[in-house]
């Protein structure tokens, strides 16, 4: 599955990040002035544009680019999708924009998390000329001819993270703030598990539900997930997100931040096995999700030092 129709003019692409399907989504609205949602890493271009071409698009057709924030699985490929878009605009969060103009902090902390996969896994970061970027603030509104997207300042996950809203369906394009949709055909599981993205270095538990609860206020009705696919209705994905970062609250006080990146990984892994079983589902192990247990174990413990540190 290359494309994946999310209904009302929209269309999924399955960027096949990490070389693996049902891992990251892109979407393309297809508007008046057609519309591209997060471009993944260099390593999904190819993924992206032949997913463009059975949509019936090419780059050179795009008017707006939109990432919900700079994470390389979300916008690692954006310097190749603007240098093959010259005519398009690139929408991104205030804090977001430096770093798709000059990616080279955000790569020095990317090697910080991924080391010498980082290249293997992602790709090279390419960027993009300032003239192409606008700042969306929270609550700014874009015309795509005939339909309106409204941009959510939604940190927790990230401070320069944005949701976008399509006031025409009533979904949201979530990046990483409701949750990660992890489909049976990435975990080899035989039903659909959703949990929260906890990865470094921005995490904050306390703030990423206040966001869920401001975003469950403006009567959304189906979430885009980068991770992956669409949930509707959107109430059991803001359900499963809220719930998982409840499970890591629960387990925060038995750490510390001095625990070994380890001991967190076994606690993280832990809880996710007993909220499986929770949920009635028995599964031989958690492997699928080894990945994203690092990742997000780096996430946790980062957030324990920056609380101790008085640096949230």
């Amino acid at each position: 599955m290359a494309i994946f129709s999310a209904g009302d003019g929209i269309w999924g692409i399955d960027l096949f990040e990490e070389g693996r399907p049902y891992r990251s989504s892109a979407y393309v609205i297809l508007a008046e002035e057609p519309t591209l949602v997060e471009t993944g890493s260099a390593r999904s271009h190819e993924a992206l544009v032949e997913g463009l071409r059975e949509v019936g698009l090419s780059l050179e057709q795009l008017r707006h680019v939109i990432v919900t924030h700079v994470h390389l699985d979300h916008a690692g490929g954006v310097g190749q999708v603007m240098q093959k878009a010259p005519q398009a605009i690139l929408h991104c969060h205030p804090r977001a924009a430096r770093h798709l103009i000059d990616p080279s902090r955000l790569e020095e902390g990317a090697r910080a998390v991924y080391g010498e996969q980082l290249e293997d896994l992602f790709g090279p970061l390419v960027p993009v000329p300032a003239a192409q970027v606008v700042i969306e603030d929270d609550q700014s509104v874009v015309n795509l001819g005939d339909r309106e997207l409204v941009f959510y300042d939604t940190p927790g996950h990230a401070k320069h993270h944005t949701c976008v809203l399509d006031r025409h369906t009533g979904g949201l394009f979530s990046g990483d703030t409701v949750g990660i949709r992890y489909q049976p055909g990435y975990t080899g599981w035989s039903f659909v598990y959703g949990f929260p993205t906890t990865t470094p270095s921005d995490f904050d538990p306390e703030v990423m539900l206040k966001t869920l609860s401001r975003l469950e206020g403006l009567g959304i009705t189906r979430i885009y997930h980068t991770h992956f696919g669409v949930t509707e209705p959107a109430a059991d994905a803001f359900r499963f997100s809220r719930h998982g970062i409840q499970v890591i609250q629960e387990f925060l006080p038995r750490l510390t931040p001095d625990s070994s990146l380890e001991e967190v990984r076994q606690t993280l892994m832990g809880a996710i096995r007993q909220d499986l079983r929770q949920h009635g589902h028995e599964v031989a192990n958690v492997n699928p999700l080894s990945l994203d247990i690092m990742l997000n174990s780096q996430g946790i413990l980062v957030y324990l030092q920056k609380r101790a540190a008085g640096k949230l």
